[in-house]
């Protein structure tokens, strides 16, 4: 009983799904390098949807551990922290990656993008958290219309 108590915390859960979204970005990301594609900005559009399941399987989870009932405050908090984890685990990844590994990709970069000539490794890391975490608080608050309380209830009420 004691160790169920420890992994149904919302802190353990953030940070088990936003790892494994960041290695899911990760490994979208190394798939496009293998493929010839990571110079295709719209292919980042897949981001959204991996950053979107991830914060959903985390909402569910915590939902089925909890005897089916989060509260809508909790689910906010669960998917946001999912998403802080998840996008800065992934954006010290690419900074690592455009620093290190593969410092012409920066330059692709660099050329690519509208003030491309104003980046550097830092502030590409910046933007991915910005951009993430901004589009992981939507989707959150999208996907918790979905399993609030009052949505459940009413539904319920329909249904009699």
């Amino acid at each position: 009983m004691e160790r169920k108590a420890i992994t149904d915390t919302i802190e353990r859960l953030s940070f088990r799904y936003g790892i494994l979204m960041a290695l899911a970005l990760a490994g979208f990301f190394f798939l496009m390098k293998a493929f010839g594609l990571e110079h295709n900005l719209e292919l980042r559009a897949f981001n959204l949807i991996i950053l979107v399941s991830f914060i959903l399987m985390a909402v569910q989870d915590f939902k089925e551990r909890k005897s089916g009932k989060i509260s809508y405050l909790k689910g906010l908090g669960l998917g946001i922290l999912t998403t802080i984890v998840g996008t800065v685990s992934f954006a010290i990844m690419v900074v690592f990656y455009v620093s290190i590994v593969n410092p012409s990709f920066m330059e692709v970069i660099q050329t690519q993008e509208p003030f491309g000539d104003f980046l550097n490794p830092l502030l590409v890391g910046f933007t991915i958290i910005i951009e993430g975490i901004a589009s992981g608080c939507l989707a959150t608050y999208g996907i918790m219309q979905f399993f609030k309380p009052s949505r459940i209830v009413a539904s319920a009420e329909v249904h009699d």
